[in-house]
């Protein structure tokens, strides 16, 4: 520190410690928002216009304490529209609480079936990958020093930390170890996270000028965000038809469904959000690249039992969750993932 800066610094009095009061008055403002009882809960639900009919409030008092947290089940509320003026202004419509259920238990459903899936889709572009370095001819050492020399230094510190945090790991730190300082190409793309195999799919493919091996590249960036988002556990179908002007639907995905039964006006009015982009570009992702299986069969399964959810769901057909989910089920369809 110079001199000059060390007298500024001395010059800028300390700031004041604030007052009980001033205390007091700024946690009022920040925490506006009490944690309610469960009584506290339904009361508030029920000032807001919801029922208790599909389901009474002792079973929703039940629920709320044992199956799902009130702020997570009430986030499905947006997909109903409220009251305007009149005495029920500011009440929602038609909603009950058997309706936020149903949607909590579909949003379940959808994460169940689509995280195997980015999983599937995970293992399947590595078994890709090798294949065409097989095809290539390529010695898995020499293509994996070609590409940490086209990194950058700072990608390469990253790299290099990552190897370095993963050596002690329970699970991969065994092979890290063992080829720590010569790594091949298919232990590299076992040990890494799902980004950093991304980066090599992408060089990889810029190597040997293969097309489809880039769409995969950039359909992956939208498996990852799929991957997280459902291993996480968050919120997916209160979301589904929030639009964003900014994404849009990768070409591979716009191609494949051209020449399908969905319609240019279907396409245009349900692929202009972020997560459906997400989704919808992972299960184009997974209809190309997962071959027929027991794997597959599975996840075909678990769709069928999805979509088959939704139609049986109290909540109406025309609730927007449940016209995205639909449209979901015709783009399966439409790629070749179920009949």
């Amino acid at each position: 520190m110079t001199e000059q800066t060390q007298n500024i610094t001395q010059s800028q009095p300390a700031p004041e410690r604030p007052t009980q009061d001033q205390t007091e008055s700024f946690q009022a403002k920040r925490h506006s928002k009490p944690l309610l009882t469960i009584g506290q809960q339904i009361a508030h639900m029920k000032a807001k216009g919801i029922a208790f009919e599909l389901c009474s409030e002792e079973e929703a008092a039940s629920h709320l304490r044992t199956k799902c947290q009130f702020f997570r089940v009430y986030a499905y509320r947006k997909l109903f529209p409220k009251h305007v003026g009149g005495p029920r202004d500011g009440q929602y419509v038609n909603l009950d609480f058997g309706h936020l259920k149903a949607l909590s238990n579909l949003d379940r459903m959808l994460r169940d079936v689509l995280l195997p899936m980015t999983l599937d889709v995970e293992h399947f572009a590595k078994v890709r990958l090798l294949a065409a370095a097989e095809d290539h001819g390529e010695d898995g050492y020499a293509l994996m020093l070609d590409y940490y020399a086209s990194r950058s230094e700072e990608q390469r510190s990253y790299i290099e930390s990552e190897l370095d945090r993963r050596m002690k790991d329970p699970y991969v730190g065994a092979v890290v170890r063992k080829y720590r300082y010569d790594m091949p190409v298919w232990a590299f793309c076992e040990v890494v996270p799902f980004g950093m195999f991304s980066g090599l799919v992408k060089f990889c493919a810029d190597r040997w000028e293969d097309e489809d091996l880039q769409d995969v590249h950039y359909l992956l960036k939208y498996t990852r965000s799929v991957r997280n988002a459902t291993a996480h556990g968050a919120c997916g179908v209160n979301g589904l038809t929030d639009a964003n002007t900014r994404m849009r639907p990768p070409a591979s995905l716009v191609n494949a469904l051209t020449s399908t039964e969905v319609p240019k006006r279907l396409r245009a009015k349900w692929l202009r959000g972020t997560r459906m982009v997400q989704m919808c570009a992972m299960l184009h992702l997974y209809a190309q690249i997962v071959p027929a299986g027991e794997a597959r069969t599975e996840r075909e399964r678990h769709l069928t039992s999805l979509f088959a959810a939704v139609r049986s769901s109290d909540v109406p057909v025309e609730n927007p969750a449940v016209a995205a989910l639909l449209f979901i089920e015709r783009l399966t369809k439409a790629v070749g993932l179920l009949q």
